[in-house]
C-alpha cells in the first residue's frame, strides 16, 4: 500500500509540473525592442541636406508682357528675388472666373500687355500653394495651378492676381493684401527691356509657348562625378538594414529584405528602390503626392545636387524632379538627370535616382552658339511626322553625356528640348547641302 501511495503522489507532481511548464510556454511573451521605421531614415541620412517645399517648387520662367513684346527673367538668382517678395503677400477671396473668358480670349487675358505672368513647370494643387505663398481663403480645394499673372495697373485700389490653369482654361481671382505692387513695377516692370527677349508660338488657340528670340550662346561643361554610397542609401530605403541581402550582378547590385528590391546599374550610375507591397489598388488621385515627394527624399537627405520639381501626374501618382546646372535644365536619355517616385496609398511603390553628383566642374569649356526660337519653330513647322498640338513646351538646356574614355567625367551638351507627347526629346538640327537645314526629334 505504502509503495502505491508514494507512486501516485509522484505522479501527480509530473503531470503538475508537465501542466504548468506548458501552461508557461503558452503565455510567455518575450521582451522584444520595439523597432520604429522612421528611426533608420532619420539616422542614418544619406546626407545633410533637407530643402522647403519653395526652394524646389520654382517657376521655369517669369515673363513680363509689356508694349506687345515679351521679357522672360529666366536666371535663378533674379527668380528667387522676385519669389521672396511675392512670398510676403497675402492671398484671400479666390473667385472662379473662368465663365467669364472666352475661349478666344483666354490667350490675351494670360499673355495681355501690362502683366507679369509667372509660370512653373506643371501644374500644381492648390494645397501645395499652401506651404510656398500665404493664403487664407480655406474653402478654395481640390484645384491646381501653373501659372500666376499679376496685372500691373496703378488705378484699382484692389489688387487682383489671377491663378491660371491653362490646359483646362481655369481662372481663378484672388485679392492680394500687404501687397507692394509698386516695388514689383518699379524693380522689374519698367526695367523689363534688360530681360531677355522672347517671342510667342501659336500651338493652338489655347495655347502659347515662349522662347529666346535670338541664338544663345552657352558654354558646353565638364563635371567630375562623385558616386554616392549605395550602403547609405541601403540603411535610409530599408526598413531594418541588418535583413538586407546584397548580390553582385553583371550590371551592378542587387539589395533585397524579401519583400524590397534596391537594384544598382554601376555603369549607368542609376539606383532604382522598389516597394511591390504599396502597389495594392490605387482609386482615387492624391493631391498631396507631390509634398509626400519632397518630404521623403528631405527624410534620407537625398538632395545631393540642384534638382527642382518638373512633372506631376496625380492619377499615377508620379512625380519628376530634374537636375539643374548653370540655371538649365538637363536632360538624359537613361534617367541619369532625374529623380522619379511613383506612391501607392501611404507608401512608395518606386524611386529611381542618380547616384551620383556633379562635384567638381572642369575648366575646359567650350562656347556652342544654339539657334534662336524663330529657326527652331521654322523648322519644326516642316516636319510632317509632328503633330504640334502634341508639343507641351520647347526650352534651351543641357544633354548629360558620359565620357568614353574618362570613367568619372560627364559633359554637359547645351542643346534645344522639346516636351512631345509627355516626353522630353533633344531637338536635332543638322545641315544638309542637298536638302537644306533639316530638324528631327530624337
Amino acid at each position: 500500500m505504502k509503495y502505491e501511495t508514494i507512486k501516485s503522489i509522484v505522479l501527480t507532481i509530473l503531470v503538475c509540473t508537465s501542466v504548468f511548464f506548458t501552461w508557461s510556454l503558452w503565455t510567455y511573451q518575450p521582451k522584444y525592442d520595439f523597432i520604429e521605421n522612421a528611426k533608420y531614415i532619420q539616422n542614418v541620412p544619406v546626407s545633410n541636406v533637407a530643402v522647403d517645399y519653395g526652394t524646389v517648387i520654382q517657376p521655369r520662367y517669369i515673363f513680363i508682357h509689356k508694349n506687345g513684346n515679351h521679357y522672360g527673367i529666366t536666371h535663378h538668382p533674379d527668380i528667387y528675388k522676385f519669389m521672396k517678395e511675392l512670398k510676403t503677400w497675402t492671398f484671400d477671396h479666390f473667385e472662379d472666373i473662368s465663365g467669364t473668358i472666352k475661349k478666344e480670349k483666354f490667350l490675351s487675358f494670360v499673355h495681355g500687355k501690362g502683366q507679369i505672368e509667372i509660370i512653373y513647370p506643371d501644374d500644381i494643387p492648390i494645397e501645395m500653394y499652401r506651404t510656398i505663398f500665404q493664403i487664407e481663403d480655406r474653402d478654395i480645394e481640390k484645384v491646381r495651378f501653373d501659372r500666376i499673372i499679376i496685372p500691373i495697373d496703378e488705378s484699382k485700389q484692389e489688387i487682383n492676381v489671377y491663378f491660371i490653369c491653362a490646359n483646362e482654361r481655369r481662372v481663378y481671382k484672388a485679392v492680394a493684401q500687404s501687397a507692394s505692387i509698386e516695388h514689383i513695377k518699379q524693380t522689374y516692370y519698367t526695367q523689363a527691356e534688360r530681360y531677355t527677349s522672347f517671342l510667342s508660338y501659336d500651338i493652338n488657340e489655347t495655347k502659347f509657348l515662349f522662347l529666346p528670340a535670338r541664338p544663345l550662346v552657352l558654354n558646353r561643361l565638364q563635371y567630375y562625378m562623385d558616386e554616392l554610397s549605395t550602403e547609405r542609401f541601403k540603411d535610409a530605403l530599408f526598413t531594418d538594414p541588418s535583413f538586407v541581402k546584397k548580390d553582385v550582378l553583371a550590371f551592378g547590385e542587387e539589395y533585397t529584405d524579401g519583400s524590397r528590391l534596391m537594384d544598382v546599374d554601376l555603369s549607368k550610375k542609376l539606383l532604382l528602390y522598389v516597394n511591390p507591397a504599396a502597389r495594392g489598388e490605387i482609386k482615387t488621385s492624391d493631391p498631396n503626392v507631390l509634398q509626400k515627394s519632397i518630404d521623403f527624399v528631405n527624410d534620407h537627405g537625398g538632395w545631393t545636387d540642384t534638382y527642382y520639381f518638373d512633372r506631376l501626374d496625380e492619377n499615377d501618382r508620379k512625380v519628376t524632379f530634374r537636375l539643374f546646372a548653370n540655371g538649365y535644365p538637363v536632360f538624359n536619355r537613361y534617367g541619369m538627370a532625374e529623380i522619379i517616385q511613383i506612391w501607392g496609398e501611404n507608401e512608395i511603390i518606386s524611386y529611381q535616382r542618380p547616384l551620383f553628383t556633379l562635384a567638381i566642374p572642369d575648366r575646359v569649356s567650350l562656347p556652342i552658339t544654339l539657334p534662336s526660337g524663330y529657326e527652331v519653330i521654322d523648322q519644326l513647322k516642316k516636319q510632317k511626322n509632328i503633330q504640334h498640338e502634341l508639343i507641351d513646351d520647347i526650352v534651351i538646356g543641357y544633354e548629360l553625356i558620359r565620357d568614353t574614355e574618362r570613367e568619372n567625367i560627364v559633359m554637359l551638351e547645351p542643346a534645344w528640348y522639346c516636351l512631345y507627347n509627355g516626353t522630353w526629346r533633344k531637338v536635332v538640327m543638322t545641315t544638309d547641302e542637298r536638302r537644306g537645314d533639316i530638324i528631327g526629334l530624337e
